[in-house]
């Protein structure tokens, strides 16, 4: 008997202006192709207001290359190559991994071969580097005739029925006089917010809380409301331009070159004096230089970048308001130290002391061997899971939702590492050392992810007598190794373990010099999951998975 080929088909539309009834035209045009083809449609996968520029964030399109691993189809059927990719590298390695796998790529034009994909990809490219000269062709025009594209700036509003003009906001303007003429007058950023808050000012964006970045952010302070020259009656257009990391998916900003920056004057929009404007701007340079140094750069760079590595990356909480911890300051010797973020931002938290970050990450791991391999704590801390599970369903869904993204991330940079291997005849070894921290995250994040989808489920009920031994067990290697290893590579599936195992660690005040308390709470699906250490693929593996023997790789001459 001879077996039904089976297919699935690929939507996508790019705009939130499109509809979902895009989808089901395009899904009917792939049912009509694939019975042209001899094919059964067993699966449609899709993507709504998802841009075709980069695989990165389309759930959908990654979901699709994770199944043709499993083989679960013959054919991927989509309207046409622009719905799955208008990235040159992009369609080029999706086709390669189909074709890898014996997976036939068909479109209204037929069979995709290496000829179609080659065209398609170098029109796609062109498509969108057309489309975005056009665009920003269309706003400066826009911008010579004293428009403004785009949001609307604090202390403006626009005009009705004239679209990109804008007037002043009597009300707002108020506020923005005010926030210049406090800072010139020696007030400190923190204290305007301080004193904008307390006084029950919204913010630009709606909220309570104002917080100091708004005024000035970026190296001394040339961003935010102090850097905006709006409010001098002057619009500046085209300033920095926006490009995408090939490799990370996220957005940069960089600068564009002087000549194709537009200056108009709009003396009906100015708000702030010139000198008073001048003074403020001078102001914040001097205090960043006498903080900072010379260049009015933090010693050291960025101390966020040294809370990345750290063992409560993202877990710590304010005890008294719930806010997140982030770094507030440098200690003498160099370390990070975390505080409440709306205490440090807004002065609103009457939790202002700052931790040691190091100090913390200690003093939870002597409590995690200490109380964690405690069968009478366990099941307590279950009892208290359950009755607490009502509350936490929201927070679960967005930490896995930002969980969901980052996996993704880092799946399409694996994906992108093993193309370069496979096709330069440059050495590799650098990029094999990348695969293998990849992987480490990778492991990380789908085992997070699994944890908190058994959380959300309810499926935790009992705690087995097994399931404590084993973890307790799990908590004194996790705890040995945390504490003796001190190769970091050896070391992080360890620190992913440990990462995994609790949702937020509280941190509550406490009097100075005196020892720290936190309140970890932890995944019980991480208990009852009893495996802390999920196995991690060889770089071969990879390799392998993706069609890249690596024998050929040694034998070509590739280190």
């Amino acid at each position: 008997m001879t077996r039904t080929k089976t297919a699935v088909a690929y939507a996508r539309f790019s705009s939130e202006l499109q509809k979902d009834r895009s989808i089901d035209d395009q899904v009917a045009l792939c049912e009509n192709i694939a019975r042209q083809h001899g094919y059964r449609l067993v699966k449609v996968y899709h993507d709504r207001a998802k841009s075709a520029a980069t695989m990165f964030e389309r759930d959908g399109l990654l979901d699709l290359m994770k199944d043709t691993k499993a083989a679960k189809f013959d054919a991927v059927i989509c309207e046409s190559l622009d719905r799955i990719s208008r990235d040159q590298e992009d369609l080029a390695g999706i086709h390669k991994r189909l074709r890898f796998r014996e997976i036939a790529l068909i479109t209204s034009e037929g069979v995709t071969t290496d000829i179609h994909v080659g065209v398609r990809g170098i029109v796609g490219s062109m498509f969108l580097t057309d489309l975005s000269a056009k665009v920003r062709r269309g706003l400066n025009g826009r911008v010579r005739e004293g428009k403004i594209p785009g949001s609307v700036t604090y202390g403006y509003r626009c005009v009705p029925g004239k679209p990109g003009e804008r007037e002043i906001d009597p009300e707002q303007a108020k506020i923005v006089l005010r926030i210049f003429n406090e800072y010139a007058s020696g007030k400190s950023v923190r204290e305007i917010a301080a004193g904008l808050t307390r006084d029950g000012i919204p913010t630009p964006r709606g909220g309570k809380h104002w917080v100091y970045q708004t005024f000035m952010c970026g190296r001394q302070g040339g961003r935010g409301m102090f850097g905006n020259v709006l409010y001098t009656g002057k619009i500046v257009w085209n300033n920095s331009r926006t490009v995408l990391n090939p490799e990370t998916g996220r957005k940069l900003k960089r600068r564009t070159k002087a000549e194709d920056v537009i200056e108009i004057d709009a003396p009906h929009l100015r708000i702030i004096p010139q000198t008073l404007f001048d003074r403020v701007n001078a102001m914040a340079r001097d205090r960043a230089r006498s903080m900072f140094g010379g260049s009015g750069k933090r010693p050291g760079g960025n101390p966020e970048r040294s809370v990345r590595d750290s063992l409560l990356r993202g877990m710590l909480t304010c005890g008294v308001c719930g806010s997140h911890m982030r770094v507030a300051q440098k200690a003498r010797d160099g370390s990070p130290r975390v505080a409440c973020a709306v205490a440090d931002q807004t002065g609103e938290c009457s939790h202002r002391k700052t931790y040691t970050l190091s100090v913390l990450a200690t003093t939870l791991l002597d409590g995690l061997k200490t109380h964690l391999t405690d069968p009478a704590v366990l099941i307590s801390i279950t009892r208290g899971f359950h009755d607490e599970m009502a509350q936490s369903r929201k927070a679960v869904r967005v930490d896995r939702d930002a969980t969901q993204r980052q996996l993704n991330r880092v799946n399409v940079q694996l994906d992108r590492y093993v193309t370069a291997i496979g096709e330069t005849d440059q050495p590799v070894t650098i990029l094999m050392e990348r695969i293998k921290k990849l992987e480490q995250e990778r492991v990380g994040l789908t085992e997070k992810l699994r944890l908190i989808d058994a959380e959300n489920a309810g499926n935790v009920v009992e705690l087995h007598p097994k399931a404590i031994s084993q973890f307790a067990a799990n908590i004194e290697t996790l705890h040995a190794a945390l504490t003796t290893i001190d190769d970091p590579e050896t070391a992080e599936p360890f620190r992913v373990a440990f990462r995994n195992l609790f949702e937020t660690v509280k941190v509550h005040p406490t009097e100075p010099r005196e020892p720290y308390e936190l309140t970890p709470f932890l995944r019980i699906s991480a208990v009852t999951g009893i495996n802390l250490f999920p196995p991690m693929r060889s770089p071969k593996e990879i390799l392998a998975d993706q069609g890249v023997a690596c024998s050929d790789l040694y034998n070509s001459g590739k280190p």
